[in-house]
C-alpha cells in the first residue's frame, strides 16, 4: 500500500508543472478600417509566461487562400499586438468579407488560436442606402429611392432571366455598389486605376462597382445586367483549370441585357460585318478581344448573336450543360462537342449558315487571314459606352490575373466617344 501511495505521489508531482503552466488569455480584440487605406486588427492578451509570438491569419470569405502574417508587438506577459492590411498594396473592393483569427505562442510553446471572426469592409465615406434579398444587394447614395429601386428590380430581372433561360442560379449573394459620380468611382477603386475607368467587376469577391448618375439610369440598367451576369456565370463555372471562351462569357452578358434585340451599340458593326462577310471567327474570339473600338464593338455583337443562336437552336438546357462541362475545366472543343455535338469550327459554320454566309475554310487560320479585320488584341480591356455628367466625355473595363470585361452601353459612339470600363479578378 505504501508503494502504491508513493507511485501516486510521484505521478502527481510529474503533472504538477503541467497544471501550473499558465494559459494565454485574450483580454480584447478589434478590427477597424479606413476605406482604400488600411484594415487594422488589434489584440490584447496576457499570460504568466512570456508571450513570444503573435500571428494574424486572414482570408477573403469564399476563397481558399489564407494569409499568415507576423504581428507588430513587444514580447511579454502582457502584450498589445497589431497587424495592418495595407489597401494601397492589397486592394479589396467595398463589401469584401474578411475572415480572420489570431495565434499566440508563449515561451513554453503553449499556443492559443482564437475563434474565426468576420469583418465586412465597407466604404463608409458615403451614406449608402441598400436594397437587399438573398440573391443581391444594391447600394447607392445619390439619387432617390426610385433610382435605387429601379436598379434593384433590374438586377432581380437579370437573375430571373438567367435562371429561367439556362437554369443558372446565383450561389452566393452579389453586391453592387453604385457611385454617383465619376470622381467618386475613381476614389473607390484601386490606387493607380486609369482616369477613364467607368467601373469594375470583381468576380472572386462577388462585387461590382459602377459609376451611374441619376440622369444616366437607362445605361445603368444595362450595365448592371451585364456585369451581374458575369458574376453569376463566374460562380457557376469557376474552376482552377481554365476560363470560358471569351465569346461565351461576353456573349451571355450581352444576350442577358435583351434576349430579343442586340444592343444598338453593337448591332451596326455586326450587321455590316455580316453584309460584307467579314465576321471574326469564334476561334479568334475565344481569347482577348480587340483593342480597336470598332473591332471591339463587332466582337461584342458577334458574341451576343452567337449565344442567341445557341439558345434558339440547341435550347437553354444545352447551354446549361455546356456551362456545367466548363465548370469541370474541360477544353473548349471537347465541351462544345459534348454539349452541342459540334466543335468551335463546326459551331461557327452552323451559325454562319443561319446568317446566309458561306462556311469557313477547313482550317481557321485561312479564314482569319481572309475575313478578320487586322487589329491589335488587348488581354484586359474591352469597350463600353457611358455618358458622364462630369469628367471626361471619353472614358472606358478586365479576368483572371488582371481582369476581364466590360460594361455595354446604348449611346452612339459618334456622340459620346468610347467609355472603357475595367474588370478585375484578383
Amino acid at each position: 500500500m505504501r508503494k502504491i501511495w508513493l507511485v501516486l505521489m510521484l505521478l502527481a508531482g510529474a503533472v504538477v508543472p503541467v497544471w501550473a503552466q499558465a494559459s494565454i488569455t485574450v483580454d480584447a480584440q478589434s478590427i477597424t478600417s479606413q476605406f482604400r487605406d488600411n484594415i487594422i486588427a488589434t489584440i490584447s492578451a496576457h499570460g504568466e509566461t512570456e508571450i513570444t509570438d503573435v500571428e494574424f491569419f486572414y482570408r477573403v470569405q469564399g476563397q481558399l487562400a489564407t494569409t499568415r502574417n507576423t504581428a507588430d508587438f513587444s514580447p511579454g506577459t502582457q502584450i498589445d499586438a497589431k497587424y495592418a492590411i495595407d489597401q494601397t498594396e492589397i486592394y479589396f473592393p467595398p463589401g469584401t468579407v474578411v475572415e480572420y483569427w489570431w495565434k499566440l505562442t508563449d515561451a513554453n510553446g503553449k499556443t492559443l488560436k482564437t475563434d474565426k471572426q468576420t469583418y465586412e469592409y465597407m466604404d463608409d465615406r458615403h451614406d449608402f442606402k441598400v436594397l437587399s434579398n438573398e440573391r443581391v444587394s444594391v447600394y447607392w447614395y445619390r439619387g432617390d429611392d426610385k433610382f435605387g429601386q429601379a436598379l434593384f428590380d433590374q438586377a432581380n430581372v437579370a437573375l430571373d432571366r438567367l435562371e429561367n433561360t439556362i437554369g443558372v442560379k446565383v450561389d452566393n449573394q452579389v453586391k453592387i455598389f453604385i457611385y454617383g459620380s465619376h470622381q467618386d468611382l475613381l476614389d473607390a477603386i484601386a490606387v493607380g486605376a486609369q482616369e477613364w475607368t467607368g467601373g469594375q467587376a470583381f468576380t472572386d469577391y462577388g462585387v461590382v462597382v459602377i459609376g451611374i448618375t441619376p440622369g444616366n439610369l437607362d445605361w445603368g440598367l444595362k450595365a448592371t445586367t451585364h456585369e451581374l451576369t458575369h458574376l453569376v456565370i463566374h460562380q457557376a463555372t469557376d474552376n482552377p483549370y481554365g476560363d470560358l471562351p471569351r465569346w461565351l462569357d461576353e456573349g451571355l452578358a450581352v444576350y442577358n441585357e435583351d434576349p430579343q434585340n442586340l444592343d444598338s451599340q453593337f448591332r451596326h458593326s455586326f450587321e455590316a460585318a455580316v453584309k460584307s462577310n467579314s465576321l471574326m471567327t469564334l476561334q479568334t474570339l475565344s481569347s482577348s478581344f480587340p483593342a480597336d473600338p470598332d473591332a471591339a464593338n463587332l466582337a461584342y455583337g458577334e458574341s451576343g448573336a452567337v449565344v442567341k443562336f445557341i439558345i434558339d437552336t440547341y435550347g437553354g438546357d444545352a447551354m446549361k450543360k455546356l456551362l456545367d462541362i466548363f465548370s469541370e475545366g474541360e477544353l473548349y472543343d471537347k465541351a462544345l462537342l459534348a454539349a452541342l455535338g459540334v466543335d468551335t469550327h463546326g459551331l461557327d459554320n452552323a451559325w454562319r449558315a443561319s446568317l446566309g454566309l458561306p462556311p469557313l475554310p477547313e482550317f481557321g487560320v485561312a479564314a482569319e487571314s481572309q475575313n478578320q479585320p487586322a487589329v491589335a488584341a488587348s488581354p484586359q480591356t474591352t469597350p463600353a459606352v457611358q455618358p458622364q455628367a462630369t469628367g471626361p466625355a471619353s472614358a472606358p473595363q478586365p479576368e483572371k490575373s488582371g481582369g476581364l470585361p466590360c460594361l455595354s452601353g446604348a449611346i452612339p459612339l459618334a456622340l459620346l466617344g468610347m467609355l472603357w470600363v475595367s474588370r478585375r479578378k484578383n
